[in-house]
């Protein structure tokens, strides 16, 4: 596994690269995960991920955010997966102020080298989080790379796998729906906000 903040970041082969704040590393981010590397195979570039260091709402919110997992927990997880090159920036307000267009031309094109792009349907990027898959679509058409949108992953009985819901999962005690949509045991971070108890 190759865990690297992005300040100390070397122009990297081309790359295919999964976005995505990944807080669990839960299915959707799963199937975000192997897009990525089916892709990479197809493609002869190397799978990577960007991501941040907390959920942009531990930073911007209102109140404390809860985060399900730590930087170095979740860089195993996805190795886990097969995306071994992990690169992240510590979020903080500078970040969230960059327009999208910055962030397209200067971390994706300049920074990371991406010749093609993998998110999330719900994905969004840039200042006031004004970027989505729609405005991603526009930029990687410009830039002649390539786009996957991955579509939401759901449960059996419908329920749309995300960090939130597992979340909510925790806070009301119901170990079994967050396992299932984290398809793994609670991690010991997690366990601690069953019942919604606070972990150090």
């Amino acid at each position: 596994m190759h865990l690297i903040e992005l300040s100390a970041l070397t122009v990297p082969s081309p790359c295919a690269v999964c976005l995505g704040t990944f807080d669990g590393v839960h299915l959707g981010h799963r199937a975000l995960l192997r897009a990525t590397v089916d892709v990479a195979q197809e493609k002869s570039l190397l799978p990577c991920a960007y991501t941040f260091d907390v959920p942009p709402a531990a930073v911007l919110g209102k109140s404390r955010a809860v985060i399900l997992t730590g930087m170095e927990e979740k860089a195993e997880l996805m190795a886990a997966c097969g995306v071994e090159t992990i690169i992240y920036s510590r979020f903080d307000r500078s970040i969230a102020a960059q327009s999208a267009e910055d962030f397209f031309d200067d971390l994706l094109l300049h920074r990371l080298n991406a010749q093609h792009v993998i998110i999330g349907f719900h994905y969004h990027f840039g200042c006031m989080a004004r970027g989505d898959a729609a405005l991603m679509r526009t930029f990687c058409e410009r830039a002649g790379i390539g786009l996957t949108v991955v579509p939401p992953v759901r449960l059996t009985d419908g329920t749309l796998v995300s960090s939130t819901a597992i979340r909510a999962c925790l806070a009301s005690g119901d170990r079994r729906g967050a396992e299932e949509m984290l398809n793994r045991p609670l991690s010991p971070r997690e366990e601690a906000l069953l019942g919604g108890r606070e972990h150090e």
